[in-house]
């Protein structure tokens, strides 16, 4: 039987994330263009770049509420994984992007408005900020993480962008432009690391970071009437939905009662240790008198 684990994610934030930074990607391209600014441009770069990831978040969200059928057993909830391994990817791409422009620059040094800098920038602070605010509230879905740390790195650039139109202002330092531009690369780059490397562990079925196997070992082999557990695996269905699957041992004469020992272990694992789903196969002797389960 396929088992239903939806998203309760809301779609809301994205959809207001999408509108407001995509009115302002327009006009941050305009006057990065204007003013030659690759602080402006790099951001607004960025900025466009989270449609695309906005978009590929509220599909994801949208995908992963569909029931569970007969050929997607544990239903659509790892579409929002893959969502945000992709966004990882394209964020990942625009690091190195602006990377590559800021030492180009600084090779080049450009004289820039820095007036106008510092006050579309301003603006960028404000929208991608509120943006960043109300995504926050979901973020402990890796997806909803993923666009929320893009939205906050773009009010990060915004203020680095602010930062450095007020210096080309009052100064001739030009290069701070490009520094500025290095530092968000970096910045990004950084975070962005962490978000694949999540994404790629909940793929390949790792055990989640959080979750600690030796504590959970421990607290099904001290439940009443389990001899031994053996063959545990722990893994990630979705963001903040935890599987586990294991055999435990019973004397046989208990035999009756190992529905209720089921039952009681399925409860301390999911009260204590935020594991929703628990499939456990029942043995008569000591697990670890028969041969070693190998991994597949």
């Amino acid at each position: 039987m396929a088992h239903s684990h939806k998203t309760e994610i809301k779609d809301g934030s994205i959809k207001f994330g999408l509108v407001l930074n995509s009115l302002y990607t327009i006009v941050e391209f305009g006057f990065g263009l204007f003013t030659g600014s690759l602080a402006l441009i790099a951001d607004a770069t960025h900025n466009l770049t989270d449609t695309f990831t906005l978009s590929v978040s509220y599909g994801a969200n949208r995908l992963a509420r569909r029931e569970a059928n007969e050929s997607k057993t544990f239903g659509y909830g790892r579409a929002t994984i893959l969502a945000a391994l992709l966004n990882a990817s394209v964020m990942i791409a625009v690091a190195v992007f602006i990377a590559f422009e800021a030492i180009q620059r600084l090779q080049n040094p450009v004289e820039i408005e820095g007036g106008i800098v510092a006050a579309v920038a301003a603006v960028g602070i404000v929208v991608n900020g509120s943006i960043a605010y109300v995504l926050s509230k979901n973020r402990k879905d890796l997806n909803m993480r993923s666009a929320f740390i893009d939205m906050a790195f773009d009010a990060l650039s915004s203020f680095g962008a602010m930062i450095a139109g007020l210096i080309m202002l009052f100064t001739d330092i030009l290069y701070v432009d490009s520094v500025v531009g290095l530092l968000i690369a970096g910045l990004l780059l950084y975070n962005t690391l962490k978000i694949l490397k999540e994404a790629v562990q909940i793929l390949l079925e790792g055990t989640p970071k959080d979750l600690d196997i030796t504590a959970i070992t421990q607290a099904i082999n001290d439940t009443d009437k389990v001899l031994s557990v053996d063959d545990m695996h722990v893994w990630t269905i979705r963001s903040g939905y935890n599987a586990l699957s294991c055999h435990i041992a019973i004397d046989e004469k208990d035999l009756t009662e190992s529905r209720n020992i089921v039952e009681s272990v399925k409860a301390k694992l999911r009260n204590v240790h935020d594991i929703q789903h628990a499939t456990i196969e029942v043995e008569l002797e000591d697990c670890t008198t028969h041969e070693e389960h190998e991994s597949h």
